[in-house]
């Protein structure tokens, strides 16, 4: 439904229909609707409709190409999140070529759904692991919290930094050290700005955000990431339903508590 890639997704629709509209599922008018808001939020520092520069970007095979600096640059001019026109279930793109990238959204609100059927379903214990997204499920029943760790920066070894203690939260982990290449000594990733076309350039490593939504911890984490130390820090701090784990580029971990 949400996949930019899969032929009959609601996505993939909206972005061949060349302009027209297209009638799509209540989940997806519902996350559409929400990246709006944070895109006018935080001021467009985060927007969905940068789809056709994601396209540019493979930090996947490995052969780590920047793409052509003209072929940004036309790209660019395709995103703005004011081309999405909502009426009921349609979605209209205003710009035929601008594209859509649930990428920084589609997982934690698919494990927020996860969490939903299980509850229903009775499960009141366990936890649902997606990577970089990762929520508990109640209380244990033993009275102890869960202890998710947080992985160090560009370790595969599973070494972590810190760990967090949690009971039926969310625990998601933003950031430049999972999908990446290096070229010409310099780090290339996959959280890319949508005023300039290239990775954000951040002084963090990573933002983990602990809250009672994925959905909402996927986006912010993002965001924060970019926004660099000073901003997070401060955001996280004025956010009375979240906290957080910043980890700088210098590897130095900062518990952002209420």
């Amino acid at each position: 439904m949400l996949s930019k890639t899969v032929s009959d997704s609601d996505v993939y629709r909206i972005n061949n229909a060349k302009g027209k509209p297209v009638t799509v599922s209540d989940e997806t008018v519902y996350l559409l609707t929400k990246a709006i808001e944070y895109s006018q939020k935080y001021e467009g520092i985060f927007d969905v409709t940068i789809g056709a520069v994601t396209d540019l970007w493979d930090f996947r095979s490995g052969t780590d190409v920047i793409p052509d600096e003209d072929a940004i640059a036309k790209a660019l001019k395709t995103v703005d999140y004011k081309n999405i026109v909502i009426n009921n279930n349609t979605v209209t793109l205003k710009n035929p070529d601008t594209k859509i990238d649930l990428g920084a959204m589609a997982k934690g609100y698919i494990a927020d759904r996860m969490k939903e059927y299980l509850n229903s379903g009775g499960c009141h214990e366990g936890i649902i692991n997606l990577g970089g997204n990762v929520l508990t499920i109640g209380p244990k029943a033993s009275g102890e919290p869960y202890i998710i760790g947080i992985r160090k920066p560009f370790k595969d070894d599973g070494e972590i930094s810190t760990s967090v203690k949690v009971d039926d939260k969310s625990v998601t982990t933003s950031g430049c050290t999972e999908r990446y290449f290096i070229k010409d000594d310099r780090l290339y990733h996959h959280i890319i700005n949508p005023k300039t076309g290239y990775p954000f350039e951040s002084d963090l490593y990573s933002v983990t955000i602990v809250s009672d939504s994925s959905l909402e911890g996927d986006v912010t984490g993002t965001i924060f990431y970019a926004m660099g130390e000073e901003k997070a820090y401060k955001l996280i701090k004025e956010n009375p339903d979240i906290t957080g784990i910043i980890i700088t580029d210098t590897e130095k971990v900062i518990n952002v508590d209420q």
